[in-house]
């Protein structure tokens, strides 16, 4: 059977793995890693590729024209992660210049620091052009968010940054800061692709959904959207996507597909 036309909106998930396979020299693959790649760690430092990712994404990377992680990590922590020849690390939602390039976000950490005083399971990762407060450890993780989301949407809004949620974490960031969907269709456009998969977990990842179906509307490209269900995996996510993987694991059986 031929694969179907790029951008038929009838085609189900096993059709456009086949589209994927067939015009493999004109696709892409963007993976989140954090929940998508590797399990959730207690903290990030602890998070590590699900066994056999390496190899599996180093033989696509011989295949497509891209195979990307896409992270709000800075890609030179994902890097030190996942070290694969040929897979393009965008890291930082897009936004990697060097930190002292952006003065908006000086002297956030020490705001943010005294915001979380005494809230006990909450901490402040200084991720250069951006601070996360992660709440994961908290005793409840959902008070802790409801407490500190007006705090910290102060101090984002007196220093011109966003404030992003993800999975036990709030992070600010530069308004600048491009996000996923940018992302994505920046390379699709840009390289001229004509079928794309994008793989994640989170809220952020919901950005990357909306930019693929703009893509498969406006400019025809085939697109499949993966959600990797886990505890934590927003339902938004799950009812967006095309296809529902259990977790990395089953994200990896889902790639393999596409090693032949």
């Amino acid at each position: 059977m031929a694969p179907p036309a790029p951008g038929d909106p009838g085609a189900n998930p096993a059709d456009r793995l086949a589209s994927l396979r067939a015009l493999r020299e004109q696709a892409g693959l963007f993976l989140d890693f954090d929940g998508t790649l590797s399990e959730i760690a207690p903290r990030p430092e602890a998070a590590r590729p699900v066994a056999g990712a390496p190899n599996v994404l180093a033989r696509l990377a011989e295949r497509y024209a891209i195979v990307a992680v896409v992270s709000g990590r800075p890609a030179a922590d994902v890097r030190e992660l996942l070290d694969v020849p040929g897979v393009v690390i965008l890291g930082h939602y897009g936004l990697e210049s060097p930190a002292d390039d952006d003065a908006s976000i000086a002297g956030v950490r020490t705001e943010v620091e005294t915001a979380i005083t005494g809230r006990a399971g909450t901490w402040v990762e200084d991720k250069g052009r951006s601070v996360a407060v992660h709440f994961r450890e908290a005793e409840r993780p959902d008070a802790a968010a409801e407490a500190l989301r007006p705090k910290l949407e102060e101090i984002a809004g007196a220093h011109g940054l966003l404030l992003l949620p993800g999975k036990m974490v709030l992070e600010l960031a530069p308004a600048e800061t491009p996000g996923k969907g940018a992302v994505v269709a920046h390379e699709v456009r840009t390289r001229g692709l004509r079928a794309c998969l994008f793989a994640g977990d989170d809220v952020a990842d919901l950005a990357a959904f909306s930019a693929l179906d703009r893509l498969s509307a406006e400019d025809g490209i085939v697109a499949l959207k993966v959600a990797v269900d886990g505890l934590e995996t927003p339902a938004e996510l799950r009812d967006a996507a095309d296809e529902v993987v259990d977790g990395p694991a089953g994200l990896l059986r889902l790639l393999e597909r596409l090693t032949g």
